[in-house]
């Protein structure tokens, strides 16, 4: 099995690619996947403050 992925958009943060996947004989899938690229800092602070919202402060702390 194969796959084929290639960066075909990017705006700003948003990152768009094209799938497809090969089982040797044919095509067996093939799409669009978006991901985002965040500041990790940023996001890990905001959940730790909504785990201390609801009481209960993140364990990994």
């Amino acid at each position: 099995m194969t796959a084929k992925v290639k960066l075909v958009e990017v705006d700003k943060r948003r990152l768009v690619f094209e799938v497809e996947a090969h089982d040797g004989v044919d095509l067996i899938s093939k799409g669009r996947h978006e991901r985002f690229v965040i500041d990790k800092g940023k996001f890990d602070a905001k959940m730790r403050e909504k785990s201390e919202k609801r009481g209960r402060p993140d364990e990994r702390k």
